[in-house]
């Protein structure tokens, strides 16, 4: 079903046309129980860079087959591909900062995302970057906290990046002005092009200016960024190799009509939805986002799966079998309603991420 990589901007131009689906009630989650923005709006404590299309070369890249670990930091020992920005001193300063990039007119032109390295970033290992697409009506630097990929919760490793795209606020026909993501062409009212073009300003970006390993960029992102999270495994998955939606709505935007379009590359999945979700009151957008996947990549089928042995039961989490890439699904507690299992989501996100 799947044929061989293809430049991915020549995969995106052929897929993006044309416009169909029904549309879903609208996803007005704000990500947290209790918080919420009206706008696209930071924390104040967050700088902000202006990004530069170059930065300069101040040394040769270099790598390393021996995993090292500094005051119990471990760095995977993995060399990896080098970017393009491998050996440049990077343009940004460390910790979480604010970085403003132009997406050109296709990506609606400047846009934000809060980008987050290791004090210790070493030009001359490439690094995991990680993605995480925040809920509605949240921005980049809200949403790194609650996923919890950095906290305490995960053995910190000193060779990944992570980014936190802002979406912008729009009208969107039926459900008002929400900072929200467009879905590609099929999802109507949240249908257009211009964040998936966004998607990979940042990825032209990151591998530009910082040491990133291409074959090892992962995805997650919860509620509409759970959306967002599944449409660029599908649209851009020649350039990402992983990714754990959670909480996302019906795949509404992968139905041209009454066919399910076909998704380039072989991202690994690993969907995540409530047994209780409160903010869709079903199970059904979580059941058809999985079968989506074991459709996609030909697994054997739903009862072909390996309990994964995390949550509440053995088999709340599962790995199916057969499939052309990992395909997995976890149907977590009904005390976590539309919110991420917590006690096992960032731990379990960034082991997934680290096995490849």
């Amino acid at each position: 079903m799947r044929s061989g990589p293809a430049p991915s901007h020549l995969l995106l131009a052929a897929l993006l046309a044309g416009c169909g689906g029904d549309p879903p009630p609208a996803d007005t989650d704000d990500g947290t129980a209790g918080s919420s923005s009206t706008g696209p709006a930071t924390t104040d404590a967050s700088p902000t860079t202006t990004a530069s299309p170059t930065a300069s070369s101040t040394t040769d890249a270099t790598t390393t087959n021996d995993a090292t670990t500094t005051n119990d930091v471990t760095t995977t020992g993995d060399p990896g591909t080098a970017s393009p920005g491998c050996g440049r001193a990077p343009p940004d300063p460390a910790g979480g900062i604010i970085v403003m990039i132009d997406a050109g007119p296709e990506g609606d032109g400047p846009r934000r995302f809060y980008l987050s390295r290791p004090a210790d970033y070493d030009p001359a290992v490439p690094h995991r970057l990680v993605f995480g697409f925040p809920g509605t009506n949240w921005v980049g630097d809200m949403i790194a906290p609650y996923l919890g990929l950095e906290s305490d919760a995960v053995p910190p490793m000193t060779d990944e990046i992570f980014v936190y795209p802002d979406p912008l606020w729009r009208d969107f026909d039926g459900w008002g002005n929400l900072g929200g993501w467009l879905l590609g062409p099929h999802a109507a009212p949240a249908d257009g092009n211009q964040d998936l073009v966004f998607t990979e300003a940042i990825l032209d970006y990151m591998e530009d200016n910082y040491c990133i390993d291409p074959d090892r960029v992962f995805v997650t992102g919860h509620s509409w960024g759970g959306d967002m999270a599944q449409v660029v495994s599908c649209f851009l998955g020649p350039r990402f190799r992983a990714s754990v939606p959670v909480a996302a709505n019906r795949p509404y935007w992968f139905e041209d009509g009454d066919t399910l379009i076909d998704c380039p590359g072989s991202t690994a999945v690993w969907t995540m939805f409530g047994q209780a979700d409160d903010h869709f009151n079903d199970q059904t957008p979580g059941l058809e986002c999985r079968d989506f996947w074991l459709g996609e990549r030909g697994c054997t089928g739903v009862d072909a799966a390996t309990p994964l042995n995390l949550g509440d039961a053995p088999d709340e989490c599962v790995e199916y079998q057969g499939c052309s890439a990992t395909t997995r699904f976890c149907l977590y507690g009904p005390q976590y309603a539309h919110q991420i299992p917590a006690d096992y989501f960032a731990a379990a996100t960034m082991a997934f991420f680290r096995s490849f």
